[in-house]
C-alpha cells in the first residue's frame, strides 16, 4: 500500500469513527431527555462540536442544507431571530426564548448523520431498550405506590405527559421493527404491549393517549405491514383498531378517569373557583385569541407571551387573572409571538416534513410521530417545550434522514440505507 493510499484509508477510518460518535451522541440526547436535561444538553454540545470540527461531517451538513425541510426550518428560525428585536418582553427573556429554540438545530444535524438504515435501527433499539427498562421500573413503583417525579406513583421520566408520549412512540417503533421481521420480533411485540399497558394503567398523561391513538391509526392504515392491498380492507382494519383502542381507554380505570376529568373540567371552566388542568386552558385560549386579533401580522415578539398575557389579564380576579407564559396551544403561542406570518412559516415547515421523500418504514415512523405531536400541540406547546420539542426535532432528523432507497435486508443492523 502506497503512502497516499494509507493516508486515504486513515482519513476514512477517522471520518467513520467521528460519524459513529456523532450518531451515538444524538442517541444519548434522546435518552438524556428522559431523565436529565443537563445530560441531554451536554450530549448536544458535544455533538455540535464533533460535527463542526470534522470536515466530512461538515460536508454532510452542507449537503442537507439544500433540502426543502432544512430551508423551511431556517426560514422559521429567522422569524424567531427577528422577533427578538421587536419583542415587548424584557430583553433577557427574549434572548432566553431564542436560546430555547436552538433545538431546531438538531433537525439538520440528525438529517446529516442518519442517512443509513443501520444507524436508524441502532437509535430505535437504544430508545426502546431504555424505555422498556424504565417501563418495568415504572410498574414496580406503581405496584409499591412510590413516586420519583411529583406525587404520582409510577412516574419515572420527566413528567407524566412526556413519559406517556415516549412510551407511545417506543411502542410504535417496536411494532414497526417487529413487522420488518428482524431478529427478536417477539421481544419487540412484548415490549410494545408493555408500553401500552403502562400508558393505560399507570401513566396519567392524556398526551400519551393521543400519541398512542395516532400511532395505532398510522400502523393500522399501512398496507406495507398489514399486507392488506385493498383500500377498504385497510379502512376496516383501521376502524377496528380504533374501536379496540377506545374500548381499552374506557375500560382501564386510570385512562377513563383522566378522560372524564378532562371533559368535566372543560365543560365547567367558567364556574371553577380554582385552577383545573383543562379548565384553565380554555381561559388561556380565549384570551390568547384576543391577543392575536390585536396584533395579527407580526405578534408581540420572541418570548413575549408572558408579558403580553400579563397585561391582558391584569386586574382580573380569581382564576380569570391567572398568569401564564404558555397558552397551552402551540399554534396560538406562535401566532401570538410571531403573528400569522410566523404561524404560516411554522406550518409550512411541518408540511415540508410530511412531504419528505424517504424510504419506508422510516417515513411512516417520522410522519406518524409528527402528526401525533401536531395533535397534542392543540392543548400543549410540544414543539417549543424542552423535552417534547427537542425530542420531535431529533426524531424527525433521524427518521427522515437519507432518501428513497432500496429496502434493506431484514436480517440485521449492518445494512446501508
Amino acid at each position: 500500500m502506497t503512502g497516499t493510499s494509507a493516508q486515504t484509508v486513515a482519513i476514512r477510518e477517522h471520518s467513520d469513527r467521528a460519524h459513529s460518535a456523532a450518531c451515538w451522541l444524538a442517541t444519548a440526547i434522546a435518552i438524556g431527555l428522559m431523565f436529565s436535561p443537563p445530560l441531554a444538553n451536554l450530549a448536544e454540545l458535544l455533538l455540535l462540536a464533533i460535527v463542526l470540527s470534522v470536515p466530512t461531517l461538515r460536508q454532510r451538513l452542507r449537503q442537507v442544507c439544500r433540502r426543502p425541510l432544512v430551508l423551511a426550518t431556517l426560514a422559521f428560525a429567522l422569524c424567531i431571530v427577528l422577533g427578538v428585536f421587536y419583542s415587548v418582553a424584557p430583553l433577557d427573556q427574549a434572548w432566553s426564548m431564542l436560546g430555547g429554540w436552538r433545538k431546531l438545530l438538531l433537525l439538520p444535524l440528525a438529517l446529516a448523520l442518519f442517512d443509513e438504515a443501520c444507524w436508524k435501527r441502532r437509535f430505535l433499539f437504544a430508545l426502546i431498550s431504555v424505555a422498556a427498562l424504565s417501563c418495568l421500573l415504572s410498574f414496580a413503583l406503581w405496584g409499591l405506590s412510590l413516586s420519583l417525579i411529583g406525587d404520582e406513583p409510577g412516574i419515572l421520566l420527566r413528567n407524566h405527559a412526556f413519559q406517556g408520549s415516549v412510551f407511545a412512540v417506543s411502542a410504535f417503533a417496536a411494532c414497526v421493527l417487529a413487522c420488518e421481521q428482524i431478529k427478536g420480533r417477539w421481544l419487540l411485540v412484548a415490549a410494545a404491549l408493555l408500553f401500552v399497558a403502562n400508558i393505560l394503567l399507570v401513566t396519567s398523561g392524556r398526551s400519551g393517549y393521543l400519541v398512542l391513538l395516532v400511532c395505532v391509526l398510522a400502523l393500522s392504515s399501512s398496507s406495507r405491514f398489514l399486507l392488506l392491498r385493498s383500500f377498504w380492507a385497510r379502512v376496516g382494519f383501521m376502524l377496528l383498531a380504533l374501536a379496540v383502542f377506545l374500548a381499552a381507554l374506557t375500560l382501564a380505570p386510570t385512562s377513563r378517569q383522566r378522560i372524564l376529568q378532562a371533559v368535566h373540567e372543560t365543560e365547567q371552566y367558567d364556574q371553577a373557583n380554582e385552577e383545573t388542568s383543562m379548565g384553565i386552558r380554555v381561559i388561556f385560549w380565549k384570551n390568547s385569541m384576543e391577543l392575536i386579533r390585536a396584533r395579527p401580522l407580526a405578534g408581540y415578539g420572541t418570548g413575549s407571551f408572558a408579558t403580553a398575557y400579563a397585561a391582558k389579564v391584569q386586574g382580573r380576579p380569581g382564576v380569570a387573572g391567572t398568569l401564564s407564559g404558555d397558552p397551552h396551544n402551540q399554534y396560538m403561542k406562535i401566532a401570538a409571538e410571531h403573528g400569522l406570518l410566523g404561524l404560516v412559516l411554522f406550518l409550512f415547515m411541518l408540511l415540508t416534513a410530511l412531504r419528505e421523500p424517504v424510504s419506508q418504514p422510516w417515513r411512516m415512523l417520522g410522519v406518524g410521530v409528527l402528526i401525533a405531536w401536531c395533535a397534542t400541540s392543540l392543548a400543549n406547546s410540544h414543539f417549543s417545550t424542552f423535552s417534547e420539542g427537542t425530542f420531535i426535532y431529533l426524531w424527525l432528523g433521524v427518521m427522515l434522514g437519507g432518501g428513497v432507497a432500496p429496502p434493506c435486508p431484514a436480517s440485521g443492523l449492518g445494512c446501508r440505507r
